[in-house]
């Protein structure tokens, strides 16, 4: 009977808290779908460990403010972790809400909770209420471990711990995009600036199950206009090129602001988390294929500018100084 009223006590807590956090961002999100929460819940994250940001059919994955898991080690010695990600509409980056994924560390298994926002549809809440009850309960620690999650991302918000400017994330946070003078691949090997890229052209794009290069077309381009963005820099090289004080090839540059995906062989990341060794793909216009280049040298802020560019394309990628890129 106590466990029963322990676990009812704490999903109240859990959807108290959540009703909280949302409702100083509700101006911020969009109203999430019972069949979006279906999409989201189904979404498989190949590393936890490692993949913080990506993005998945119609939506993007960002790791709460950063965070790694959070791990609880109790007396019965399983170790279980909490991994938070909020959750965006890919087309307009929208907050739909949040995902949790709990891991059990002994049978490796996991259970992924998706927290809809406050405005989301009451099927969704529905769903997600039904996910504590019936999932939740029916695994010593998790419901603990998720309240606790819960409670105090939801005591940092109120402290100011998790708050820019007046308690609101800062929009640009979530802008990925890349300097005006920035060469887009078209689809025909010319190359344009991304300021004059308009919707409707088409562009090269890499399909990273068969490697080959596709055309793709823009569906949107977003501009972004702030004082002194800060721009990051990468310089890669061909990776037969053991290093950059060795190389024959004159490095190549790719700026874009730090949060902004590449395409690396270990998958997508964020351009300022790139480091000396990682593997990119860059098309060679003498062999007309796209080979491996290894990063050679990484600078966080190489200049600043006051507009920056993005492109949404029907194949998630296009090609920057002719290296794969992801859409935001």
């Amino acid at each position: 009977m106590k466990t029963n009223q322990l676990r009812q006590f704490v999903l109240l807590g859990c959807l108290a808290v959540l009703q909280l956090v949302y409702s100083t961002v509700r101006a911020q999100t969009a109203s999430m779908s019972l069949d979006q929460l279906k999409a989201i819940k189904a979404i498989k994250i190949a590393n936890l460990e490692k993949d913080t940001y990506f993005k998945s059919g119609d939506f993007i994955l960002d790791r709460y403010e950063e965070r790694p898991a959070y791990v609880f080690n109790y007396s019965d010695g399983i170790p279980r972790k909490i991994y938070l990600y909020k959750v965006f509409t890919a087309a307009d980056t929208k907050e739909l809400g949040l995902l949790a994924i709990y891991e059990n560390g002994k049978t490796k298994d996991v259970k992924p909770f998706v927290i809809p926002g406050a405005s989301a549809d009451r099927k969704a809440w529905d769903a997600y209420i039904d996910d504590l009850k019936y999932v939740g309960e029916k695994e010593a620690g998790l419901m603990s471990a998720l309240g606790f999650v819960l409670s105090r991302e939801m005591s940092l918000l109120l402290g100011g711990g998790s708050k820019e400017e007046g308690g609101e994330k800062k929009k640009e946070e979530y802008n990925f995009c890349f300097p005006a003078d920035a060469l887009v691949t078209l689809a025909n090997r010319q190359t344009k600036a991304i300021q004059e890229v308009k919707p409707g052209d088409e562009v090269m794009a890499y399909d990273a199950k068969t490697r080959l290069l596709v055309p793709a077309r823009v569906r949107e381009v977003s501009i972004h206009e702030k004082p002194n963005l800060a721009i990051a820099g990468v310089w890669v090289i061909p990776a037969e090129e053991v290093s950059a004080s060795l190389t024959l090839t004159r490095p190549v540059l790719l700026e874009a602001t730090a949060n902004h995906p590449v395409q690396t062989a270990t998958g997508a990341k964020k351009l300022g988390d790139l480091r000396r060794g990682d593997v990119l793909y860059r098309f060679d216009g003498a062999t007309q294929a796209v080979s491996a280049w290894k990063v050679a040298d990484v600078q966080s802020n190489v200049r600043s500018v006051n507009t920056v560019y993005n492109l949404v394309t029907d194949r998630g990628s296009y090609l920057v100084n002719d290296v794969v890129v992801l859409d935001k």
